[in-house]
């Protein structure tokens, strides 16, 4: 089969060509790359071709460059630049030459193959003649077509590029942008290309953003864009004022007051629904914005200091013209509409929620008189549209100030839910109901309002999906709220206000949580109601939990039963979800009454590792059924271990699953539990254990989330071992010390983050194999003792340190006083050590912070004297 026909094959309808010609193309991709690419550049440039086959190669081209996750970017860029700079060269200018084709979806499918070889390439500084080119290209007056896919190409390229990597050459990028954005330009598809290039550049401009006249001209070229008499167009222009507004909302002051505030309420006036829902997205960008800042202001305040920005408060200001306009959209819903579909009516309340969130008391007198008018018509919309707004304002303003409306609102809402002849208007009731129950239950009076608050909730568990969702959501917020929490009063809680409900809501809940479908995830908001009902169950209901501990091992043992019989995708599926619900409940059971869960113990550990085996590589199944594996031995503690034997070979297995990180993560975990579960007699697993854990994160495929917490666990097991840890003691030590060594640039806060997870994680590690070890001889880990401190003064001194990590380092500090006294004098006498000491001290510290500090400073004062 030739490689036309291959490609060709591999957008066919037909699932068997599709799987057999991306066998074959996988194959001569591992056979020889570099032939592979220089067919599919010579396929895709080929205007012989059909387009459609041209297209599929470009696709393939790119593919075979940019991966769908980290894990996999490398081992493709890493292949593609070992090949020599004379065997691409030939390559990127088949592709370059590609932008100008005029056949469909092939120029765009050029410019993702000229950006995935350039987010490859520019980083290791090669390829510096592309940009002029693109550049160059761009302004060719000539050729429509390269134009509008040389600007695709760079909106492509600044989409998946650093802006470091290109700073130098941003002026000439925007230069080129902008020149196609303008209102000048007279093609329609030059200009649509060009704005979304300017979409994907704004983060680059930020120099230029500084600069007040290039700002000025950029913000004029995105304005009259928002007036051009094409929509795609004005779509476009109102997308990039929403990322400008989120980017550059310190700079936006000036254009406020000038033209945004009146072409967005323009554009929220539009019957095209795309530039509406983008002008509506606009407010919400601002109210988000401020909302942060005020958050900001706030901590800043509670220390004493200046926030770095302040509020413009736009919201506020344009709150008389901006508040009626979102109202009336909220009339505009369809009543046919799906329930995923996102309309201008569904964009209005979430901005009214943010703008309530954002102005605060100032909404509410502005809404009632919406909310009295429509909420009493006959008009099914104005009643519904009434009472999204009246849970749109709920959560902003002071509790004071909604109290009564609260209060005088709930009567007739509960009779809406029991009696409103619309659909529409009871599902919006019943989410107004969730949010008074999560925001403002306290208002709310039990003796006069809860009897017909909860028998209209267990009534609405009848109706449509969607309301049976927010039901029980309802009624998770009161039964929370209404039972005493456990972490007060312990778990002997004799009763709660919600007892004499218990039994009558549960009963409800079971039928819709054994219905074979999920429309619109009513049944999993079943089971997760059920889970909540257990963990803040009273004395007096244990016997009802009991009760749903058996029904769920029942449910679970009649779908295993039938897991041979599953026919299809959608009933794998299906069958996978309902164990996934049943576990979460079982967890629930398992925390709430260890005592009462005991002689379930052996049918829930049957069960579930029959559920593990049945599952395959279903990682949502897998997950679960470690985590309620966790649970159980959380709870039986020392008596788990005589499931270790059969259990054992199944952790094992999952902490060597590399490709699929969170059956590996899940196993991390279940290690973790069982560890603390069993102590010393997890012993006869250590070694195997350990070499799994060690082989996570030596690995460069595993997902680097994993990774702390397999050094997490590590420090369990070496606490659990206690004196048998010593074999493994110098290559964890090797380990961590490179784990530690781990970087990251203050651009990239995901890899941030990771780093510090990290290094809290191998404190506490540290802190786990000296305790370990400490119950015997501490003395092999003294050697190390110089080399960690010094890992944590770096550490300390990094402005980006966690309260998390200084935390634990004072803990760490305080053990190695207390283990080593003064043979480890000179190692805590360093001043860091009391700077540290100082900050875990200071007001606004944890107790844990203080805690761990008051025990630093008194080892450190004993071995001083």
């Amino acid at each position: 089969m030739d490689a036309a026909q291959l490609l060709a094959n591999t957008l066919s309808g037909n699932t068997t060509l599709m799987q057999e010609a991306a066998k074959q193309l996988e194959q001569a991709s591992n056979d020889n790359f570099h032939g592979y690419m220089h067919t599919l550049a010579h396929e895709m440039a080929n205007e012989q071709q059909q387009p459609q086959v041209r297209f599929a190669a470009a696709l393939q081209f790119k593919n075979a460059l940019a991966a769908r996750d980290v894990v996999n970017q490398q081992g493709l860029s890493d292949r593609w630049l070992s090949l020599p700079e004379e065997a691409t060269m030939p390559l990127k200018q088949s592709i370059l030459a590609t932008l100008s084709s005029t056949a469909p979806q092939v120029g765009p499918g050029a410019a993702q193959c000229v950006s995935a070889v350039a987010a490859v390439e520019l980083p290791k500084g090669r390829w510096q003649d592309l940009i002029p080119q693109l550049i160059q290209f761009a302004q060719n007056q000539e050729n429509t077509a390269l134009r509008v896919h040389t600007l695709q190409t760079i909106g492509y390229i600044c989409e998946v590029i650093d802006p470091e990597i290109v700073a130098a050459r941003s002026n000439e990028i925007l230069t080129a942008v902008v020149q196609g954005a303008r209102k000048e330009e007279t093609n329609r598809d030059v200009q649509m290309a060009a704005m979304s290039a300017l979409y994907n550049s704004l983060e680059f401009i930020r120099d230029n953003f500084e600069r007040e006249g290039e700002r000025n001209y950029i913000m004029q070229v995105v304005c009259e864009a928002t007036q051009s008499p094409s929509d795609k167009i004005q779509v476009h222009a109102f997308e990039c004022l929403v990322k400008i507004m989120s980017l550059y909302y310190e700079k936006m002051e000036f254009y406020m007051e000038r033209a945004l505030f009146g072409l967005t309420l323009n554009g929220m006036r539009s019957n095209d629904e795309i530039v509406a829902l983008q002008a509506i997205e606009f407010w919400s960008t601002v109210c988000e914005e401020e909302i942060e800042l005020s958050i900001e202001a706030q901590e800043a305040a509670e220390y004493g200091d200046a926030p770095s920005a302040v509020s413009k408060n736009f919201a506020k200001m344009a709150l008389a013209e901006i508040l009626p306009q979102l109202l009336q959209l909220l009339l505009q819903q369809d009543e046919d509409a799906d329930d995923d579909d996102w309309n201008k009516a569904m964009a209005a309340g979430a901005c009214l929620e943010l703008l309530a969130r954002d102005v605060g008391d100032e909404i509410v007198a502005q809404v009632v008189p919406f909310v009295e008018q429509g909420i009493t018509s006959t008009e099914w919309n104005r009643r519904e549209a009434a009472v999204m707004a009246f849970g749109s304002i709920l959560d902003g303003p002071e509790p004071s100030v909604l109290a009564p409306l609260v209060t005088q609102a709930l009567g007739a809402l509960i009779n809406m839910l029991q009696n409103d002849s619309s659909v529409q208007v009871r599902d919006t009731v019943a989410w107004t109901l969730s949010k008074i129950t999560e925001v403002m239950l306290d208002v709310i009076d039990p003796d006069a309002h809860l009897d017909g608050l909860i028998t209209a909730l267990v009534l609405g568990l009848n109706g449509a999906p969607r309301i049976v969702n927010s039901c029980c959501s309802a009624l998770s917020n009161i039964i929370a709220q209404l039972s005493q929490p456990p972490d007060l009063l312990g778990e002997d809680i004799p009763t709660s206000a919600m007892s004499r409900y218990f039994a009558g809501i549960i009963q409800a809940l079971v039928p819709i949580s054994a219905k074979s479908t999920n429309e619109s995830n009513s049944r999993s908001a079943a089971y997760q109601t059920i889970a909540t009902f257990v963990a803040s169950s009273a004395n007096d209901t244990l016997n009802v939990v009991q009760g749903i501990t058996t029904e769920m091992l029942a449910r679970q043992e009649q779908l295993l039963a039938l897991h041979n019989q599953l026919v299809g995708i959608d009933d794998r599926n299906n069958w996978n979800d309902m164990q996934v619900n049943i576990c979460v409940v079982l967890q629930s059971c398992i925390h709430k009454s260890p005592a009462m869960i005991a002689p379930f113990a052996d049918r829930i550990m049957t069960n579930l590792l029959s559920l593990i085996s049945a599952a395959g590589k279903h990682a949502g199944v897998l997950e679960d059924a470690f985590a309620t594996i966790g649970a159980l031995a959380s709870a039986m503690e020392i008596g788990f271990n005589k499931y270790m034997e059969a259990f054992s070979p199944y952790i094992f297995t999952a902490l060597a699953s590399f490709d699929d990180w969170q059956v590996a993560q899940a196993a991390v975990y279940v290690a973790s539990d069982v560890a603390r579960a069993i102590g010393d007699q997890i012993t006869p697993h250590a070694e195997r254990l350990m070499v799994s854990l060690v082989d996570i994160l030596r690995s460069p495929v595993v997902h680097r989330q994993v990774k702390p917490n397999a050094i997490t666990t590590i420090g369990e097991i070496a606490l659990a071992v206690g004196s048998a840890f010593g074999p493994y003691l110098e290559t964890v030590m090797g380990i961590l010390s490179q784990a530690g060594a781990t970087a990251a640039s203050s651009n990239d806060p995901a890899m941030m983050e990771f780093v510090w997870t990290m290094r809290e994680a191998i404190v506490e590690a540290f802190i786990g194999i000296l305790n370990g070890l400490k119950s015997a001889d501490p003395t092999p880990f003294q050697q190390y003792v110089p080399g960690i401190m010094g890992f944590l003064s770096t550490c300390m001194v990094d402005e980006d340190r966690t309260d998390a990590f200084v935390t634990s380092t004072l803990g760490l500090v305080g053990d190695f006083g207390d283990t080593y006294k003064r043979a480890v004098r000179d190692d805590l006498m360093q001043e860091w050590v009391q700077q540290a000491i100082a900050y875990g001290r200071q007001r606004g510290s944890s107790r844990a912070a203080k805690n761990n500090a008051a025990y630093a400073q008194k080892a450190i004062k004993e071995i001083s004297k």
